[in-house]
């Protein structure tokens, strides 16, 4: 009896070993495991890191946190090793962001009237910038601003640049107090600003107490890029309104619309854009929102009065949507025209933040991105994305045409419920362990009794 006991304990602990290394290390980043399939291109003999963009057809058959993404290669390399044998490649996933910058507030020192010009000096953070945005209490005006930059005190000013501002609300256009720098690193800056009342307007409140602060927002050269998930080039007019009609899969993030204007169309605009997404699902799970924002565009040429020429434009309106990341939505998107002519808009397009795997490629090897599992996948835990640091300059790496997974094999997600379930081997053996521990107590009392 013991015996039998024993040798059922050594074949559930040998099963459950298998169950635990097979299955969970091999059967999880099998070949076989995933639906689809897409080459990744490079450029010949490409070696080092070597970058791909995520687009949205891979959100759209892989789950929601990109789980089920594997790199593998096979064939001939260049250091001879050939396999038959799909080999997993170890990568980081990475994500455009404004590199952790946060907008700070800039300190207005020395504010006063210099000649006809408000001047001033604004303390500037330690880090790079190329943005100053004004807090001008003021309206109706057009205004130069001329900047320099100082390093200390006792340095010469280096100039750089004039910029215009000005604030047309009132004529239904735009408002701009943003001084556009090259990348800078100065501590301090000089400005002078000569403002001029718009034609018709009060211009006694334009004085030195209009400057109320300043705002750096992170550097340009730290802004988030962008990839486009959905695009629509055919625009509704219904009533006031021009509107554009776009589908998104499910998992498919949307993070900001972004307007593209026929090349033709020149007039000068300011109009209210309101996104609206609803699941398709009756019974999905979450409710429509709605995001509002604004575009704008002032084109104007400068006059002998004064007047600066003015080039103003913004076209994309940030706008996360959460619906589309658990169901398929539709997404609708208004621009409010109120009275004027509609927009000459040639496309509205729904954009994501750019992300991308990284990997390191060796001269004469083939690469191949699977995803798609149709069953719980573990995130990969890679060296190399836990090591990993981004090139200025990765190699491009294209994504080819999506097709199916030729290896893809129902049968390796067919696995027994004791292979799915490892833990009922491990009650198995503790059972037979206190079977055992309970014979042997019992024989110990026998032995130990009086005859």
């Amino acid at each position: 009896m013991k015996s039998l006991l024993l040798a059922i304990a050594m074949l559930l602990m040998q099963g459950g070993y298998q169950a635990n290394v097979d299955h969970s290390e091999e059967v999880d980043a099998a070949p076989a495991r995933f639906h689809f399939e897409r080459a990744l291109e490079l450029p010949p003999a490409s070696h080092g890191q070597a970058c791909a963009i995520i687009d949205d057809a891979v959100y759209a058959h892989s789950s929601g946190r990109l789980n089920d993404l594997r790199i593998y290669t096979s064939g001939d390399i260049t250091s001879g090793d050939i396999t038959s044998r799909d080999m997993e490649i170890p990568f980081a996933r990475t994500e455009s962001r404004e590199a952790g910058q946060q907008e700070e507030a800039a300190r207005i020192l020395n504010l006063g009237k210099q000649g006809a010009s408000i001047a001033f000096d604004v303390a500037m953070p330690q880090r790079p910038y190329t943005e100053v945005d004004l807090d001008l209490n003021a309206s109706d005006f057009y205004a130069t601003a001329h900047v320099w930059g100082e390093q200390n005190a006792a340095a010469a000013r280096t100039d750089l640049g004039q910029f215009v501002l000005f604030d047309l609300r009132s004529r239904g256009l735009s408002r701009s107090t943003t001084l556009t720098l090259q990348e800078s690193s100065f501590p301090l800056l000089h400005v002078e600003i000569k403002v001029t009342p718009s034609p018709g307007s009060d211009g006694r409140l334009l004085t030195p107490e209009m400057v109320r602060g300043a705002i750096v927002p992170p550097s340009r050269e730290a802004q988030t890029l962008y990839t486009t998930v959905a695009a629509a080039n055919v625009i509704a007019q219904t009533g006031r309104f021009s509107v554009a009609t776009l589908h998104v899969p499910a998992h498919v993030p949307v993070e900001r619309v972004h307007f593209v204007l026929a090349p033709d169309f020149r007039r000068d605009f300011l109009r209210t854009v309101t996104i609206s997404a609803r699941p398709d699902l009756a019974d999905a799970i979450g409710s429509a929102e709605s995001v509002e924002g604004e575009i704008e565009r002032v084109n104007r040429p400068g006059s002998a009065d004064g007047i600066p020429a003015i080039r103003s434009e913004r076209l994309a309106v940030e706008a996360l949507l959460a619906s589309s990341l658990r169901q398929s939505a539709t997404v609708t998107v208004s621009v409010n025209n109120g009275d004027d002519a509609p927009l000459g808009l040639r496309a509205v397009e729904l954009q994501m933040r750019q992300r991308a795997l990284c990997f390191d490629a060796q001269p004469g090897a083939r690469y191949v991105l699977r995803y798609g599992s149709a069953s719980s996948v573990r995130s990969p835990a890679y060296d190399y994305a836990r090591l990993f640091h981004a090139s200025p300059s990765p190699v491009r790496v294209s994504l080819g045409t999506e097709a199916p997974n030729p290896k893809f094999r129902d049968e390796v997600l067919q696995r027994s419920y004791v292979d799915r379930h490892p833990e009922v081997l491990w009650v198995a053996l503790l059972l037979v362990i206190g079977v055992l521990g309970t014979v042997a107590l019992h024989n110990a009392r026998r032995v130990g009794r009086p005859q």
